[in-house]
């Protein structure tokens, strides 16, 4: 019994020990971030002249000069926090003369030397402080050290000071390969961290598209998702038949949204595809584009096995103006499936409505009237048919 409150007691002096020392650590933490807000204070007050020159005399032609008097490392630091809120908030030849006043502070030298610490997250910190920098001097190491690094999120730091410091296509273009070899679904975040480059990254993406590696393949898709270049249209036509597909799909998705991609033969082949996928992009683009030429396809493309392909077909139909509104009359006309019948009856119904809802507009009204006369002439000569029929 004694020995089992012993063992209590113990435990209640350990906790109690262990509860002492994490205030202690805590209380320091906060003394220490409120000495720190008071320097960054004193020394904004000190060099609130300073930056004001530096934002009165950006607009003029010649360099901007040090701040006066013998600035600590320390002081530093903190005028590098002002200067890197100024570098996001300017472009151009302003951002270019505060990036060479961080040179001739020393800054980049310095977190230079910091790329080079032991501890990896003062290396971290240097890499997105270089990135801010934007300092072409850094993208050897910085590149070193991405290959160096093991998946964290820490290489989405450096990835992106690599981007912001790059001079060169050649520099993204081994940035990409370093990323994509960690073979994770992140295509989005690495096309994100491109856009931060000064360089045009547009020819890289194209030209990836013809790369083996489909990592590789999967970010080009993604980045041109919303660009249409002439370039693109022999490598996305070879894509259009790949063995993978996501790879396969999203080549389709992009030549479907131009319609100088879209031939005939194209057409055609997605429209009988064995992915319905395709065929559901395909007939949606038919509309987008306003191909009117294609109706008899869409209009059989109601009938598809797959929901979605009906769906996008018949709305298709309802953009392409009155010929387009006309083929979808004549399926409840002709057709005896009943879901074909469903899904046109349904569409139409859509576009009177809307036709109906926005009668201010003057042209819109006209369309109406005219698929609403359209409507009503089909669906007399139905039911004059019917009758004659019974008789």
């Amino acid at each position: 019994m004694e020995t089992h409150l012993a063992t209590a007691i113990t435990f209640i002096y350990a906790l109690t020990g262990i509860t002492v020392i994490g205030l202690i650590v805590l209380f320091a933490i906060k003394l220490r971030h409120v000495a720190e807000e008071k320097r960054t204070a004193r020394c904004m007050e000190t060099h609130q002249d300073y930056f004001q020159y530096v934002q009165a005399y950006i607009e003029e032609e010649e360099r901007l000069q040090l701040p006066p008097g013998t600035v600590t490392l320390a002081e530093r630091r903190i005028i590098q926090k002002k200067l890197f809120e100024l570098i996001e908030r300017f472009n151009g030849a302003h951002r270019e003369k505060l990036i060479m006043l961080c040179q001739d502070l020393g800054l980049v030298e310095y977190d230079l030397q910091r790329l080079r610490s032991w501890r990896k997250w003062t290396r971290i910190d240097a890499a997105y402080n270089l990135g801010t920098m934007r300092s072409p001097l850094a993208v050897p190491e910085l590149l070193g050290l991405l290959r160096r690094s093991s998946y964290d999120p820490s290489i989405f730091i450096i990835a992106r000071a690599i981007a912001k410091c790059a001079e060169d296509e050649g520099t993204l273009r081994e940035l990409v390969k370093l990323m994509s070899i960690y073979q994770k679904s992140f295509h989005q975040l690495i096309v994100d961290i491109l856009s931060e480059s000064q360089v045009d990254f547009i020819p890289l993406l194209i030209s990836l598209l013809k790369e083996q590696d489909q990592e590789l393949v999967k970010i080009a898709l993604v980045g041109l998702s919303f660009h249409a270049e002439l370039g693109m249209e022999g490598p996305l036509a070879n894509l259009s038949r790949s063995t993978d597909k996501e790879v396969r799909i999203k080549a389709i998705k992009l030549l479907c949204r131009d319609s100088r991609f879209l031939t005939k033969e194209r057409i055609n082949r997605f429209m009988s595809h064995a992915d319905w996928e395709v065929r559901a992009i395909c007939a949606k683009a038919i509309g987008d584009l306003g191909l009117q030429g294609y109706i008899p396809l869409l209009k059989k493309a109601v009938g598809d096995s797959n929901w979605w392909v009906c769906r996008n077909s018949a709305h298709s139909l309802a953009q392409l103006h009155v010929d387009g509104f006309v083929a979808l009359c004549e399926i409840l006309q002709e057709n005896n499936e009943s879901g074909k019948l469903e899904m046109a009856y349904h569409v139409i119904q859509e576009e009177l409505e809307k036709g109906e809802s926005m009668q201010s507009d003057l042209d819109v009204q006209l369309d109406y009237n005219h698929k609403l006369h359209v409507y009503q002439k089909l669906n007399k000569q139905k039911t004059a048919a019917m009758h004659a029929l019974e008789m």
